[in-house]
């Protein structure tokens, strides 16, 4: 073996905001201080990747490894705006950014939840069909 890490599944690479937060089964273990920004325990986010297996986001607050977390992207920042992704996740990869003093986040879906197979397949289409129309 070479080392050398294969991806299982396509990542699209993107920009737009999400919102974050620690997984209700978790919240005694994780604890945010009041200057992480929280409205109503969600933190801002910038989703930069997603792929069938899980995403990647930017985030100014420091989420730890092996954290569940749940994640919402919404098709824009309206308060009624349509929920794209609404779901739990596992964060596998955290590493601060050179930039600016922020964190990259990796994130692998949690198979288990009703419906989050649909929700990938629709955004994944969805994705494909930006990437077709900008070809």
């Amino acid at each position: 073996m070479s080392g050398l890490i294969i991806r299982r599944n396509e990542r699209h690479e993107i920009s737009l905001p999400a919102k974050v937060r620690i997984a209700f089964s978790q919240t005694k273990l994780v604890k945010f201080s009041k200057s992480a920004g929280c409205k109503d325990g969600w933190i801002d986010v910038n989703l930069i990747d997603f792929s069938a297996a899980g995403i990647g986001f930017v985030s100014s607050t420091f989420f730890p490894r092996g954290a569940l977390i749940e994640i919402k992207v919404a098709e824009s920042e309206e308060s009624d705006a349509e929920l794209l992704i609404q779901c739990e996740m596992r964060v596998m990869r955290v590493q601060m950014t050179d930039r600016r003093p922020a964190y990259l986040i990796g994130g692998a879906f949690n198979g288990s939840e009703e419906g989050l197979e649909d929700q990938i397949e629709s955004f994944m289409m969805r994705l494909d069909g930006q990437r077709g129309q900008h070809a």
